[in-house]
């Protein structure tokens, strides 16, 4: 009987022992496993590719903001324009309304270079990543050697012929 007891209590120390071991107290729970070379480069050209995809809505969402600020600046011209052959009392009031539509005609043009600009970094953040996936995978097959996927050497680029030029007092002929 005690046998049987000691032997409980041992294996009820190793399991909790060994599930304090593999959760040591500094681990919140939150980081992420150790994963292989290829699936963080997968990961990263995922990346990529959708904030591609977001730059390129965004590029679209400015066109079209430019495209109705076109519109509105034509719309108030042809406003000014008319408005110089009605009543000089009714002039006024089509004045301010060709104004109200080029105010709206400034503001969506900031925000469609806003949208540009956005996307323009969105760009960027994407070749970052692309960049990054590229260079992991390179140090993983090349070890960092610049062989690339074939673990191929990579020659340094030849450097131009250096020019002699004659010694002072040197007569060139």
């Amino acid at each position: 009987m005690r046998g049987w007891i000691f032997g409980a209590i041992t294996l009820a120390c190793l399991t909790i022992g060994g599930a304090a071991a593999a959760c040591p107290p500094t681990w919140s729970g939150k980081e992420r496993p150790v994963q292989n070379v290829s699936s963080q480069a997968s990961e990263l050209m995922k990346r990529a590719s959708s904030l591609e995809s977001e730059a390129v809505a965004r590029e679209e969402s400015a066109r079209m903001l430019e495209q109705r600020a076109d519109t509105l600046a034509d719309r108030a011209r042809v406003l000014r324009n008319q408005a110089q052959l009605v009543n000089v009392s009714d002039r006024r009031s089509i004045l301010e309304i060709a104004d109200e539509l080029l105010e709206r005609v400034a503001v969506d043009r900031a925000r469609a270079a806003r949208q540009r600009a956005q996307a323009s970094e969105l760009r960027a953040q994407a070749a970052s990543l692309r960049e990054r996936a590229t260079q992991l995978v390179r140090l993983q097959n090349g070890k960092g050697d610049g062989g690339g996927w074939r673990k191929r050497p990579v020659s340094p680029p030849a450097s131009p012929p250096a020019t002699i030029l004659p010694a002072e007092g040197a007569t060139t002929i």
